[in-house]
């Protein structure tokens, strides 16, 4: 009978790990940063704040919007969506070279759409200055 409970209880540790919705980025927040100018590409300027919660769920404080991400072989798609308009991006994380930062990426792709072109924006801005250069993931 105690075989039983400990194996039970074994088995029902086992499942709730594997079921949690952890990976690397979960609870951390970032600073995702661009180069300020190619004159100076040691100054980084911050472009939003990513704060990656338990449950894929980020907010970027920028826009003080919502959003869900996937981050699956070093790909993190990071979506954003209203009743009028969705953001889409991807990035391409590796790790990073410099001191200060976690990760190094690359924006490799991005998507806007306009549900409602009659409803002001609230991403238009934003996805018009995502750079098409390196970023850096600097953890808070």
């Amino acid at each position: 009978m105690i075989k039983r409970l400990v194996f039970l209880s074994f088995l029902s540790v086992l499942l709730l790990s594997a079921c949690s919705n952890n990976d690397e980025l979960s609870g951390k927040t970032f600073d995702v940063s661009g180069v300020s100018s190619p004159d100076n590409p040691d100054k980084f300027y911050p472009m939003m704040t990513l704060e990656f919660i338990d449950g894929k769920v980020i907010t970027n404080s920028i826009a003080g919007e919502e959003g869900t991400y996937v981050l699956e072989d070093k790909e993190l798609v990071i979506q954003f969506e209203n009743e009028h308009e969705t953001l889409e991006m991807e990035f391409t994380l590796e790790e990073s070279d410099k001191d200060f930062s976690e990760y190094s990426a690359v924006i490799s792709d991005s998507s806007f759409q306009m549900k409602d072109s009659e409803q002001v924006s609230k991403y238009k801005g934003f996805y018009f200055n995502l750079p098409s250069y390196q970023v850096e993931f600097i953890e808070k």
